[in-house]
């Protein structure tokens, strides 16, 4: 195997300059999880700095924060030792880094650009024969897991994937009607948008429909909890921590993995959904309130989803879109994630387009069947309605 093999696992991290202090590689490697960054001089990689090398920048200093932050990483770098080309064989690297260590490898192509950095544990597992999974993600459909790296994918098809949104919108326009129906139980009790159009009042009409639709969130939420999706989308990022962490895809191994997990893409859905409800409260506002406060309203609306999502998604995903799972969804789970592995192995080196990474995210997929069910709501049974209508005179 050559270092281009391992294309897909690179650390595809930026390099600091020469010139920049030492308190930002603190951040850099942080947040990046590194042992190591690299420090470029121009366009060229001259060296990397570790947390050992600033640890000892600080050891027994005055004033460490001072020092940190005023001193400049070509003082505190270390000049490489180590770098590879993206065509050097995995044990000719391996030799290099047994006689020279270093916590990183910078990676160049053949014309000299700097790819990132390829890290000596990822070099051993690829030697050893262990699959070298690049970052995992997945998604719970009606009809069980997605799961794809971006090159390859395995589980559920498109049509599941758009089974899903499908399953999202029908379950949206479930909770609106049952608002509804409250409504009238409730002798008009809950103002329905309807209701705010006849009666104009910009404060009136604005609060009247956060409380209309912060109702119909709730049962949204009520609905997709008690859904058999929750339960699904548990096992999946059961098994995707199970991968992460190195463990055997066994139904007592995956029990144990949390069911949350950081990069879930509750946080687009939660997006999605405050998006839609945006659109509709805007609609559902028309004539109600003059010119002024629709546009305070948008504002006000477009500030919440920006500063909102993101939490909600986290929240959303504890307490609303996982569940914990049966031991059937967690075994179809494996089942999934297990060929998943297997393409790995087969296909080290897979790579995609952006347009097939795009594709294989199933965002997409997603859209369709969520717009597909909303298109049929808002145009086609009201059609069907007033077809069946003449036809029945």
């Amino acid at each position: 195997m050559t270092v281009r093999d391992l294309y897909d696992i690179l650390k595809h991290t930026p390099p600091l300059t020469s010139e920049d202090s030492a308190a930002k590689a603190i951040r850099l490697l942080r947040t990046r999880g590194l042992p190591a960054v690299p420090v470029a001089q121009g366009a060229h990689v001259i060296g990397i700095v570790s947390a050992n090398d600033l640890l000892g920048l600080v050891a027994g200093g005055a004033d460490p924060r001072h020092i940190l932050r005023t001193t400049p990483l070509f003082q505190v770098m270390r000049p490489l030792t180590v770098a590879a080309s993206e065509h050097q064989t995995l044990e000719s690297l391996a030799g290099a880094l047994r006689d020279r260590p270093a916590p990183a490898v910078p990676v160049f192509a053949a014309d000299g650009r700097y790819l990132g950095l390829l890290l000596p544990q990822d070099i051993l597992a690829a030697l050893a024969g262990e699959p070298i999974v690049p970052p995992i993600a997945g998604l719970a459909t009606p009809v069980g897991v997605y799961l794809t790296t971006g090159a390859l994918r395995a589980g559920a098809g498109d049509l599941g994937l758009v089974a899903t949104g499908a399953f999202l919108m029908a379950i949206n326009l479930a909770a609106s009607a049952a608002i509804y129906g409250l409504a009238r139980l409730a002798d008009h009790f809950i103002p329905v948008p309807e209701q705010v159009a006849a009666h104009p009042g910009a404060a009136a009409a604005i609060l009247a429909l956060v409380l209309f639709y912060g109702l119909q969130i709730l049962v949204f939420l009520l609905l997709l909890r008690l859904s058999p999706l929750a339960g699904i989308h548990a096992a999946e990022h059961m098994v995707v921590r199970a991968v992460e962490e190195g463990e055997d895809l066994t139904l007592e191994k995956v029990r144990r993995m949390p069911r949350v997990h950081p990069r879930c893409g509750t946080n687009i859905m939660a997006l999605l959904i405050l998006l839609v409800i945006a659109q509709q409260l805007m609609s559902s506002l028309g004539s109600a309130v003059d010119e002024g406060s629709r546009v305070f309203a948008l504002f006000l609306v477009v500030m919440i989803v920006l500063l909102t999502w993101r939490r909600l998604g986290g929240g959303l995903q504890r307490w609303v879109t996982t569940k914990r799972p049966a031991d059937r969804q967690i075994e179809n789970a494996i089942v999934v994630g297990e060929s998943l592995l297997q393409q790995v192995q087969a296909r080290p080196s897979a790579a995609a387009s952006f347009r097939r990474r795009l594709w294989h995210s199933g965002f997409a997929q997603v859209l369709v069947g969520f717009f597909a069910v909303f298109a049929l709501a808002e145009y086609g049974f009201p059609l069907f309605v007033k077809a069946w209508g003449l036809l029945t005179g």
